[in-house]
């Protein structure tokens, strides 16, 4: 996976629901290149989110999800102020997005970096440096996340 950019992250995504949200996330996936269709992508992310919220706690969310149209893997990282209901299991609204694309032949990848994510958000710091840094510092703690 390549390294992720200041284009993968928006510090003020706009939305307040959870179709908004993931709308935006493909955009953003679109504009960078990431995948070749934003709505079938969109459709890809709906479709996880119905089988089970990814509101992993704590104010975040990991929308992910495999598909064609996925062009290399990826990671973006957006949050807002206001919290957006998510159904996450501690019913806490979501603010912070990591959202995950796989291409459909990628399972290992995907597999792999949730495992490396999900690793680190049970650590308060690290959900912390999330909510509060900027781009910057938001970019750095993810790359070095993901290539640790």
């Amino acid at each position: 996976m390549s390294e992720l950019t200041v284009r993968c992250i928006d510090l003020n995504i706009q939305g307040n629901s959870t179709y908004s949200i993931l709308k935006q996330l493909a955009e953003m996936a679109f504009r960078n290149g990431a995948i070749t269709d934003r709505q079938l992508f969109l459709q890809t992310l709906l479709m996880r989110e119905k089988l089970h919220s990814t509101g992993f706690g704590s104010g975040i969310a990991v929308p992910h999800g495999k598909s064609a149209c996925v062009e290399h893997p990826f990671v973006l990282f957006a949050r807002k102020t206001h919290g957006v209901d998510w159904q996450s299991s501690d019913g806490e609204a979501v603010n912070c997005w990591i959202c995950l694309g796989i291409p459909q032949t990628g399972e290992d990848d995907q597999v792999k970096i949730i495992g490396t994510l999900c690793r680190k958000l049970i650590h308060q710091d690290f959900i912390n440096q999330l909510k509060q840094g900027d781009a910057t510092q938001v970019l750095t703690l993810l790359n070095q996340t993901l290539t640790s």
